[in-house]
């Protein structure tokens, strides 16, 4: 009985044993009886689109590699359910889509992106269904867009919170739920409501400027009348998109134009934004109404056309017509930009935005004004201003920051100095008094020729010779007119800078600060392309005194921030004639309409009421400050106490934090790995320097 109960066992366990030879070798037949052993085996466990979904994994694999998708790959059927609220509304010629880090979902590219069906004729609510095979957790975004005649996508909107959406492989057992656009991870640093206006790829913009106190005389008109101007194309195929921004404190923001026009009174800041696909012209007329008035006819009218606009900026100089006739009564100047997309601007994507990056939690930052200070008119500065020497000074005193002024050579190579030129003389002249040299500006000269030339420094009493610094080897910190290219190589990522881009502005007086003849579209994409290429990975904020170049960098691209910086009110230097740099308010204005990060204003505008900080913080700008005043230690603990965002100063090394701080704040890995997506949203990196791979989601074991 023992016996036949082991023999039992026994022929149990070779039955067991050869159950999967014989499941084998009928696999075998059956694979030699057909060509596609995969397709067929697959096709009787899943459908076709979980088909597809296991074809962009496999595309996704490198060549010759064995992926077993199996086990790491699970076919998602991800439904994506979606509501407009906060009054957005979609225009006829817009469309939602979703993007995301996933092949499934476009890699972040806009071109793309899938888009997604209407669910209801109010078109506020969308849907899309479909099948992800994901290894690990991916990330996503929706976005608003249309189509130009050529049939290219353009980006309206896109959601533009700092950590994206987030789907891991898991979560195909749960009910999806409802996402709302633009709202995504309300309890996190970084989440909450956010939306981002796209950038500038497949058109250009054309700004009509009413930023001057006076832009417009009419015969029998007061001064203090009060307007309405309504812009309207007059082309045949109605291609434009004319918004407008009308400054008032939280409420500049840019809107479409209604039918009814715009508000304007003399010294009021109206701005039109017109956005046209490229290579595209068109002609507008501005009919200007009087308000009050019991005629439904305007006031009078104004004609642009196409051949009147040229190169990147300039003023139109037009006659006033009277309603339906010909004859003149005024005369109307009003100041232009044009704006284009900066070349290869395909390579961003929408992995993330850094436009608006600042977290209210960060600290104070200590940032050195040229370096450790202004060095050629104040003899207590112990390094040479804006050079590499004087930027890593800052680092040595714990500064967190540091600023910096570049512009641009005749050949467009960007380099960094303070003043518009500078004074020279030929090289074997002798210098007896100021009147043996001649002033020369950065515009004027090649880069060989500036690294050729002799520097003087005209200071109040005296005349002092830079040319021993003027070096032409790479390896001297101490030169001058370093590259921009080298100061990004040279200096460590943790060394935030704040990058001022040098423009001549027109005074109030009508005189100019210098003279500009540079295209600014190419003056800018040249700084922004540098920065691209040798800056990208670490803190860095852009700055100008001009803002129009704020505007520039805003619809140029979505890496780096920007902000304006202004005189404001001051009884030191002479005032502008752009409003938008006249005030602390419309400073904070301009940035709200704009949509940039924030502003860095003279402290004397301060003087008086420290709290007008708030003006700015409140609407969640970034608020730096700066001037002379501020090398005063009990000064900066006042401001600090007002957490502005950061204090930029003179004399680092005597008035600032290296006695109480223990190290700068961006030294953090965490921070330099954050940053580090800069170069990946602009498309100059696949991957984060730096940054640990994703691991994929691990499944618990089936039983």
């Amino acid at each position: 009985m023992y016996r036949s109960c082991v023999l039992l066992n026994v022929l149990k366990s070779i039955s067991i044993l050869l159950l999967p030879l014989v499941f084998l070798s009928l696999t075998l037949s059956l694979c030699c009886a057909t060509s596609s052993r995969t397709e067929l085996n697959e096709s009787l466990v899943f459908a076709t689109e979980q088909l597809q979904a296991f074809k962009v994994f496999d595309d996704e694999q490198p060549a010759g590699q064995v992926s077993a998708r199996s086990f790491i790959c699970v076919p998602l059927f991800r439904i994506f359910s979606l509501e407009l609220r906060h009054n957005i509304r979609l225009a006829a010629d817009e469309y939602i889509a979703v993007s995301g880090d996933h092949a499934s979902l476009g890699h972040w590219q806009l071109e793309k992106a899938v888009p997604m069906k209407e669910q209801d004729k109010a078109r506020t609510k969308w849907y899309l269904r479909l099948w992800v095979c994901a290894s690990q957790r991916f990330y996503y975004r929706y976005l608003i867009y249309s189509k130009n005649g050529q049939g290219k996508r353009i980006l309206r909107t896109w959601e533009g919170q700092k950590i994206a959406r987030m789907m891991q492989t898991y979560e195909i057992y749960r009910s999806p739920g409802l996402d709302i656009f633009g709202e995504a991870y309300p309890r996190s640093v970084g989440g909450g409501f956010h939306l981002e206006r796209g950038w500038l790829q497949h058109e250009y913009v054309i700004e009509l400027k009413f930023v001057w106190q006076e832009h417009m005389i009419i015969s029998g008109l007061g001064s203090k009348a009060k307007l309405r101007l309504l812009l309207t194309p007059l082309n045949v195929i109605d291609d434009s998109r004319i918004e407008v921004s009308r400054y008032a404190y939280n409420h500049s923001e840019f809107r479409p134009l209604s039918q009814l026009g715009v508000k304007y009174s003399q010294g009021s800041i109206v701005i039109f934004r017109i956005s046209q696909p490229l290579n595209i012209y068109n002609a507008f007329r501005l009919s200007i109404y009087q308000t009050g008035s019991s005629s439904k006819q305007s006031l009078g009218e104004v004609y642009i056309f196409p051949e009147q606009i040229r190169g990147s900026r300039g003023t139109l100089q037009l006659p006033i017509f009277a309603s339906l006739q010909t004859r003149a009564i005024g005369q109307l100047s009003l100041p232009y930009l044009v704006v284009l997309p900066m070349p290869k601007v395909e390579a961003g994507n929408l992995r993330e935005s850094f436009h608006h990056y600042w977290p209210d939690n960060w600290p104070t930052m200590d940032v050195g004004y040229r370096g450790v200070g202004a060095s050629y008119y104040q003899a207590s500065t112990t390094h040479t201003e804006n050079t590499i020497e004087s930027f890593l000074a800052v680092m040595r005193v714990r500064g967190d920051m540091v600023q910096l002024d570049v512009q641009l050579t005749k050949d467009y190579v960007p380099i960094v100095w303070h003043g518009f030129g500078f004074y020279t003389a030929a090289k074997d002249q002798q210098i007896r008094d100021r009147f043996d040299l001649r002033y020369v500006l950065i515009r004027e000269l090649t880069y060989a020729e500036l690294k050729a030339s002799r520097v003087f420094i005209l200071k109040r009493w005296s005349l002092q010779e830079y040319s021993h610094l003027n070096l032409r080897d790479a390896s001297q910190s101490q030169r001058i007119f370093p590259k921009l290219s080298e100061v990004y190589e040279t200096l460590p990522k943790s060394l935030g800078l704040l990058v001022e881009i040098k423009w001549p502005q027109l005074m109030a007086s009508g005189l100019l600060e210098s003279t500009q003849s540079l295209n600014k579209n190419v003056y800018v994409d040249r700084i922004l392309q540098t920065t691209i290429r040798y800056g990208c990975g670490r803190p860095l904020i852009f700055a100008s005194f001009d803002a129009d170049i704020c505007t520039m960098i805003r619809l140029k691209q979505q890496v780096f921030p920007v902000i304006l910086m202004s005189i404001g009110r001051s009884h030191i230097w002479d005032p502008y004639m752009d409003l938008r740099a006249q005030s602390y308010q419309q400073a904070v204005n301009f940035a709200h309409s704009a949509d940039i990060l924030g502003t860095a204003l003279h402290v004397e505008n301060f003087a008086q009421k420290q709290q007008l900080v708030s003006v700015a913080l409140d609407l969640k700008q970034v608020l730096f400050l700066w001037g002379n005043d501020l090398q005063n230690e009990h000064l900066l603990e006042q401001f600090r106490a007002l957490d502005v965002s950061g204090l930029i100063y003179d004399q680092m090394d005597r008035v600032g934090p290296a006695s109480w701080k223990r190290s700068s704040f961006f030294r953090a890995p965490q921070l330099l790995e954050l940053f580090g997506a800069q170069c990946v949203a602009s498309g100059n990196s696949s991957s984060i320097p730096g940054a640990k791979p994703p691991k994929p989601t691990i499944w618990p074991k089936l039983r």
